[in-house]
């Protein structure tokens, strides 16, 4: 993370709306002026902060800056000034949680385009050694011709060779491995499942496993199968099982 240009380099962007904002901070759509290219910027205040946090951030543009590949939504430079990590990243047209609230649920045709592409990415990062470990709609953005690619690697941990499995807990709980939610060590397996939820959710219109409660997920898991509705064709239920 360049930390010597500052506030300074950023005066090349220009800040044209926010398009999302949270508890991790606030993204702008944004002009290159010389490029008169069109970026995201990802703003993170310092304050409030613990260090822990300010480490992770720096870890996520680590990882992110050495990704190259056309479904992981790409990386161009990041900055640190004294009050803010920014991070400038390709502007992509919406993310797929965006497009499940406006279609509730997407074409069995179009669902395997969107999956093909992160089954993709998600190839590229394990061949890597490194496991997102957060895949859920919100964190898979599309551009204007309906590619998939994934973003956020704030919980990515790469994996030293020789490394099968990991132990710590991150993950948004809908979306996470059994092994995860039962504190038990995981390998990228565990993104699969992940991508399974996906696959069930952009189809049937909701998750495979609904719920407020984290004690109930766990019961969910442990008790229920995986249901489909009866319009969902066999190739699918399939795909979504990882036959």
């Amino acid at each position: 993370m360049d930390k010597s240009s500052g506030a300074k380099s950023l005066d090349k962007y220009e800040r044209l709306c926010l398009i999302g904002e949270g508890s991790f901070g606030k993204v702008f759509k944004a002009k290159h002026l010389e490029l008169q290219k069109t970026v995201a910027l990802k703003i993170i205040s310092k304050s409030g902060r613990s260090g822990k946090e300010l480490s992770s951030l720096k870890h996520e543009c680590e990882i992110q800056k050495h990704l190259a590949h056309p479904n992981i939504i790409k990386f161009i430079e990041s900055h640190e000034t004294a009050h803010e990590f920014v991070l400038i990243t390709e502007f992509a047209h919406m993310s797929l949680s965006q497009l499940l609230e406006q279609k509730k649920r997407l074409s069995e045709i179009n669902c395997v385009q969107i999956l093909t592409n992160l089954i993709s990415a998600l190839y590229y990062l394990h061949s890597n050694r490194v496991l997102h470990r957060d895949l859920k709609p919100q964190n898979v953005l599309l551009n204007k011709a309906g590619i998939a690619m994934l973003c956020d690697f704030g919980f990515a941990r790469s994996m030293a060779a020789g490394t099968h499995v990991l132990t710590s807990i991150k993950g948004t709980p809908l979306y996470m491995a059994p092994e995860l939610i039962a504190e038990r060590p995981y390998d990228h397996t565990a993104d699969l499942w992940s991508l399974g939820c996906i696959a069930y959710e952009i189809h049937i219109g909701q998750p495979p496993f609904k719920t407020m409660s984290i004690l109930h997920l766990i019961r969910l898991l442990k008790t229920r199968e995986v249901t489909f509705p009866q319009d969902v064709s066999p190739e699918y239920k399939d795909l979504v099982q990882g036959k």
